[in-house]
């Protein structure tokens, strides 16, 4: 696991994120956390890790998620690097419990871990 220090919070105390293998994501919305996918509307109905959810970063930057400061909240994207910006602005929002899926999707699949299709795709 690698922990990057993005940025700090009202009251100056450093707000971190952590970047985790896909396999341990996996095993931590097995237990209760929370999987939110970043990437475009059309990314998501083509292929998403199964068990997320759709998260769009306007509903981020508007504090319109519909998670809890207190959840568990993990962010993937394609590769990682869109996942880090927001997870970034969830700091920023006061949650206190965020990490970053290393890689991506793109890491999800390799690892064979399990995706849902959209309908245009076998």
């Amino acid at each position: 696991m690698t922990v990057w220090p993005f940025s700090r919070d009202d009251k100056g105390t450093r707000a971190v994120v952590a970047h985790i293998d896909p396999s341990v994501a996996l095993d931590r919305t097995r237990r209760g956390g929370k999987l939110i996918d970043v990437r475009s509307a059309y990314e998501f109905s083509v292929v998403h890790a199964k068990g997320a959810r759709h998260v769009p970063p306007k509903r981020i930057r508007a504090d319109e998620t519909g998670l809890r400061h207190e959840d568990d909240v993990i962010v993937i994207c394609s590769t990682g690097h869109r996942s880090a910006h927001q997870a970034k602005n969830l700091t920023k929002r006061g949650f206190s419990r965020v990490a970053c899926v290393n890689g991506g999707l793109n890491a999800w699949q390799e690892a064979g871990l399990p995706v849902k299709h959209g309908p245009g795709r076998r």
